[in-house]
């Protein structure tokens, strides 16, 4: 596969922490939170490989352009808008929940618009690049963040703070029947490669994708939950870890690095989560903008020779993000947040379906 397939799939496992995807788990620790996970590695990982094979049947075609070849619009639109919405509330969940990190952890004094104005002016040019530019862009912000990103999750496991009797306690639930909050919460991390529907047009050769790779997916999915669900309560314990709402940035401030130059690895672990937060928003939303185009394009809204509606998208983006943001309280955000990853994993099986039913037309 290609290298930029992995990137996808990179920053979607690296991302999740900073979103409510561990406190969902944490909920259900006592619920089949473990099973839970093993369960959605599987079955995330399944669907994302036949995902994949069938996109890989299609070199330099999205997912738009397969349902305008192979189906009618009375199916098309539908089914595009509504992928909008999914990846758009991605991309949402995860600004709205680094805004309030930043207020809280960072920069409490500035006011929650400026943190959000801010975040939004740089998304915004970066959404609106071609898809290869934008892949481009996750290649380097990702390459310079993974010696940050296996420096701190290495601190983290040798630390001495880190309780592996708390780790031993958690791993007696294993036998618990599953959770399904916890199931869809967890089938998140394995989901990067869905944005294919977008980013398959950069892939012009055909892709071919062997057992080893899927083997490597799953393995690299077991030490991301394994990390995300574990690391927090090895260091905040078992009891109580429910209670906490941003365990990872708690976690992060429990570390110190005694002879290093910057002493609490929080700052560290904040500048690192906002390069990861940046790409995947700016990946969540260029697919929606990218989707977009094929739904709604005014051709007479035009200045200068250039067609002005993609930006008529960032606007209401803005406006949407502007007016959602401030009013939600940390407990909204995490309720609303599990509620949309309860819908995220059975919208992307009809994804999947929908592309079966297109590889069968595409045979006949």
């Amino acid at each position: 596969m290609n290298r930029y397939f992995y990137y996808l799939l990179a920053v979607n496992m690296v991302a999740h922490i900073i979103t409510s995807v561990p406190m969902v788990l944490f909920e259900a620790r006592k619920e089949g939170a473990i099973v839970s996970m093993i369960l959605s590695l599987g079955a995330g990982s399944l669907v994302m490989y036949w995902m994949t094979r069938i996109f890989n049947r299609f070199p330099g075609k999205g997912y738009p352009e397969l349902l305008k070849e192979y189906t009618s619009k009375w199916i098309a639109k539908p089914l595009l808008f509504c992928t909008v919405l999914v990846w758009f509330t991605a991309g949402l969940i995860t600004l709205i929940t680094y805004s309030q990190l930043l207020k809280r952890f960072l920069n409490p004094d500035m006011p929650m618009m400026g943190i959000i104005s801010m975040m939004l002016v740089f998304v915004s040019f970066g959404i609106l690049m071609n898809s290869k530019s934008v892949l481009y862009t996750v290649e380097v912000v990702f390459l310079i963040s993974i010696p940050f990103t296996i420096f701190i999750f290495a601190k983290m496991y040798v630390d001495k703070g880190m309780n592996w009797d708390f780790v031993r306690e958690a791993m007696m639930y294993i036998e618990h029947m599953p959770d399904y909050p916890a199931f869809a919460a967890a089938v998140y991390v394995v989901l990067g490669p869905a944005n294919l529907i977008i980013f398959n047009r950069v892939f012009t050769n055909k892709q071919t994708m062997s057992w080893k790779q899927l083997l490597v997916i799953v393995i690299t999915g077991i030490f991301a939950l394994f990390t995300s669900y574990f690391i927090p309560i090895g260091f905040q314990g078992f009891k109580n870890i429910d209670l906490l709402v941003h365990p990872w940035f708690l976690t992060a401030d429990s570390i110190r690095m005694k002879f290093g130059f910057i002493e609490r690895v929080l700052f560290m672990f904040a500048l690192l989560s906002l390069s990861i937060a940046f790409l995947s928003i700016l990946i969540h939303w260029h697919v929606a903008i990218e989707l977009l185009k094929n739904i709604i394009w005014f051709k007479k809204l035009q200045w200068k020779g250039y067609n002005l509606t993609p930006w008529l998208f960032v606007a209401v983006f803005w406006v949407c993000s502007l007016i959602v943001i401030p009013y939600l309280t940390e407990f909204q955000l995490y309720t609303y947040t599990e509620y949309a990853l309860d819908l995220v994993f059975p919208f992307i099986f009809v994804l999947l379906l929908s592309l079966l039913w297109i590889r069968r037309r595409a045979k006949a």
